[in-house]
């Protein structure tokens, strides 16, 4: 299955094809009305006519064909064919308009204005950034006009010259400007190839990290994306770390019973609402979502780094969501919805942070003492009938806390389910 970064390039190159073709047919319109003015013969006039006739529909054909995104692969080396069909056609019509083989030498094959035509459509192939293209067409470029080379020098009248003067007035031909020429075609090709290429690589290294910034961006604070993103490979293999973390996990009070009464439906699109103002509180915060966990939320705040700003984030962060709660709740009352309470308990300590899992399934995450005490720090809010309640460890990390506006009210020291340790609690308010 195609990447999201392989899409796009196939994007680009389908409207790159697409500027090819529609330079095409415009040349070849230019090319018809400029042959109305300067053809020597009937025979030049109609044999371009029909040749551009019969080009441009089959572009137009092609052309739909990149627009249901069909034969795309197909339809580039198709165009590179045509294109090399035409510069080897065209030599051969002014020639025959100009009486042929019976009044002119084929040294005139070899003097046209064709390499100009060649490097307009050289270039018109290198939009589609996909390097096989501009690289084809200079090798059969290189081809066409060494077998017309040789085809020229078939003709007894072959003439050639080192005399700039004398190739351009007289019917000699300068062989090495004309081989330098191709040489030089064929060095253009390849330099579009390899600038395609490097074009192409640097696409799809930009859509890359582009989508990888907006996968991280779905879970880490905006301010920090930037610094995951630069991350090396080793960041997402299997394994983690110690560090210092402070941990939260919000719940909504009763959901069971308020998801019975809403229905499916409505039970989604009040989580979407939720999380998305709730989501937006964190972040501002610096925190990272963790997880939903159902209706809840597992946040962190210190990752990827550390700061000695984490735990007062993380309270910042519990008062703010509970302020934007009674403002979210007051506007469900005024359409006629139930208010919903939540749960919040937060705790501070060492933590394991990294991927759990194989390479082919991970998951970045938390594991620890430090996450299942916050976790019944949370569940104790229902006992305790409080919607914010933090451990004294993380108290201990916001030494300004008094400066904060906040209302710490001791809950005592509390054994938790499953801990043999027992934890002091303190509930969180914000003064009035």
């Amino acid at each position: 299955m195609a990447t999201k970064a392989e899409d796009i390039l196939r994007e680009k190159e389908i409207q790159g094809i697409k500027f090819s073709l529609y330079g095409k047919i415009f040349i070849f319109v230019i090319l018809t009305i400029v042959t109305f003015f300067v053809a020597q013969t009937l025979y030049e006039l109609f044999s371009v006519t029909i040749l551009t006739l019969t080009i441009n529909i089959i572009l137009y054909i092609l052309s739909k064909f990149l627009q249901k995104g069909k034969y795309v692969t197909f339809v580039g080396l198709f165009c590179v064919f045509l294109d090399l069909i035409i510069i080897t056609i065209l030599p051969f019509i002014w020639y025959n308009s100009v009486g042929g083989d019976a009044v002119v030498p084929r040294t005139y094959l070899i003097k046209t204005y064709i390499h100009f035509i060649i490097a307009g459509t050289l270039i018109m192939n290198a939009f589609s950034i996909q390097p096989i293209y501009p690289m084809l067409y200079a090798v059969g470029v290189v081809i066409s006009q060494a077998g017309l080379l040789i085809y020229a020098q078939q003709d007894p009248r072959f003439v050639s010259t080192e005399n700039f003067k004398e190739a351009v007035l007289g019917e000699a031909v300068h062989l090495n400007n004309y081989i330098f020429s191709m040489g030089v075609i064929g060095t253009l090709g390849f330099f579009l190839a390899y600038l395609t290429f490097r074009v192409r690589r640097t696409v799809f290294q930009a859509v890359s990290s582009e989508l990888k910034v907006n996968q991280l961006s779905r879970y880490f604070s905006p301010n920090i994306v930037g610094e995951m993103s630069q991350a090396n490979d080793d960041f997402f293999k299997p394994g983690g770390k110690e560090a210092n973390l402070a941990i939260m996990f919000c719940d909504i009070a009763s959901f069971t019973q308020i998801s019975e009464s809403l229905g499916a439906e409505k039970t989604f699109a009040l989580l979407s609402e939720y999380h998305s103002f709730m989501l937006q509180t964190v972040f501002e915060f610096n925190g990272s979502l963790d997880k939903f966990i159902g209706d809840g939320m597992l946040v962190t705040f210190g990752i990827p780094t550390q700061s000695s700003s984490d735990a007062k984030n993380a309270l910042l962060t519990g008062v703010t969501m509970m302020e934007r709660l009674k403002v979210w709740n007051l506007q469900r009352e005024s359409v006629g919805e139930k208010p919903i309470q939540i749960r919040i308990g937060i705790h501070f300590g060492p933590t394991i942070v990294g991927n759990v899992g194989i390479e082919k399934r991970l998951e970045f995450t938390v594991i620890g003492d430090t996450v299942n005490v916050a976790s019944r720090i949370e569940a104790l809010g229902k006992e305790m009938k409080r919607s914010l309640l933090v451990s004294k460890e993380l108290l201990k990390e916001v030494p300004d806390i008094a400066e904060l506006g906040l209302k710490v009210s001791s809950m005592g020291t509390v054994s938790l389910r499953g801990k043999i340790k027992s934890t002091e609690v303190y509930s969180i308010e914000k003064k009035i």
